[in-house]
């Protein structure tokens, strides 16, 4: 088997760490992290990952040894099977790879769990030294084959959209938010994708105002609809927002706070680069919308970075200087909330480029009318 991207993420995640701790051994807990150095993703598996100088070990319980075994993209990790304890077969293994110190990511696992841990490997005079989200740098830098996941989990995304807006008026007063909101999910599953990137919020009219409502088992009466979801394609994410309005006549208001979520949101894409920080793109959009007169109403930070997680970094927020690199890939969601009134949200995902992002959505963001 030649090198895959899995073995220079392991090599790459190894060069880091020896940078800055002078080691090279480390224990991995996330799921997410684990799939993105090896390609096995074993959803509440309990799995660890081991990678040491020398050689790397993945241990699997009964329940998931056939998927990891088919799932591994790397002749450097060994699968070992474990049935209940495998801190003891894990400290075997570091003392005949003669590792005396050993990283752990610790914001993964319980306190009693690390300690459990650190007592085990103190028998073999094994140093624990906590570290935290290890592999997050690496995994904000989406790479070509990563990239092109997400574009695929998008392109499902725009489908579904305009299959939402295919829904003729009468038919949509028969759904209620939650009955919506599995037929999205639905139109996703049809297209490839594997399920819901996470709990779908359908907000209709003053529902809207909440920004991470939960939808209820309400029917969907005349007004403003707004719809946040995505969907699953090769565990990359995609992530949405698209408000509309329900019948012939807009209301005022909500009219015009519609126009200026939009022109925040554009201003933001065309502003969004690699060199520019987190904390002025930020800045752009709520400056925006201050000079409005509605910047007491857009209370959340402008995006995130999407991936294998629906957050991830990195943040865009007012108070990250993190400086924006060619490859990551990142949300951009302006919204204003007027409470008994309703909210309005417009969300694309974009990659960043040296020169400008690349818009993975072409759903249109102007106002549609279902009527």
């Amino acid at each position: 088997m030649e090198n895959t991207v899995f073995d220079i993420r392991i090599n790459n995640l190894k060069k880091r760490i020896a940078a800055h701790e002078d080691i090279y051994d480390i224990l991995i807990f996330k799921e997410e992290d684990i799939f993105y150095l090896s390609g096995f993703f074993g959803k509440y598996s309990n799995s660890v990952l081991l990678l040491t100088e020398n050689k790397n070990y993945l241990f699997v319980n009964f329940i998931y040894i056939e998927d990891a075994k088919n799932s591994v993209k790397t002749k450097d990790i060994e699968i070992i099977l474990y049935d209940q304890d495998k801190n003891e077969l894990m400290r075997e293994i570091l003392k005949s790879n003669n590792v005396d110190k050993i990283l752990i990511q610790s914001d993964c696992i319980s306190y009693s769990n690390y300690i459990k841990m650190e007592k085990e490997f103190k028998k073999a005079k094994i140093k624990s030294i906590s570290i935290e989200n290890p592999v997050e740098i690496l995994r904000a830098v989406k790479d070509e084959s990563e990239q092109e996941l997400i574009r695929n989990a998008c392109k499902l995304t725009d489908r579904s959209f305009e299959l939402v807006c295919d829904i003729r008026y009468k038919d949509f007063l028969k759904y209620s938010e939650l009955e919506l909101s599995i037929e999205i999910e639905k139109f996703l599953i049809s297209f490839g994708g594997k399920g819901r990137s996470f709990d779908y919020v359908v907000a209709n009219n003053s529902n809207s105002s909440k920004p991470h409502y939960s939808s209820e088992n309400l029917k969907i009466t005349k007004g403003l609809l707004l719809m946040d979801y995505g969907v699953v394609f090769g565990n990359y994410c995609s992530d949405i927002t698209r408000t509309i309005f329900i019948g012939k006549k807009l209301h005022a208001e909500l009219k015009k706070i519609y126009e200026i979520v939009k022109e925040a949101q554009q201003i933001s894409v065309d502003y969004c680069k690699e060199g520019i920080m987190a904390s002025e793109l930020d800045s752009i959009a709520r400056k925006f919308i201050i000079s409005k007169g509605y910047g007491a109403n857009f209370g959340h930070s402008l995006g995130h970075g999407v991936g294998i997680e629906i957050h991830e970094p990195p943040w865009i927020n007012s108070k990250n200087d993190e400086i924006l690199k060619k490859g990551m890939v990142v949300t951009i969601e302006p919204g204003i909330y007027v409470e008994g009134l309703g909210g309005v949200r417009i969300e694309d995902m974009v990659i960043v480029g040296e020169k400008g992002c690349e818009n993975l959505y072409s759903s249109t963001r102007e106002i549609i009318r279902i009527n």
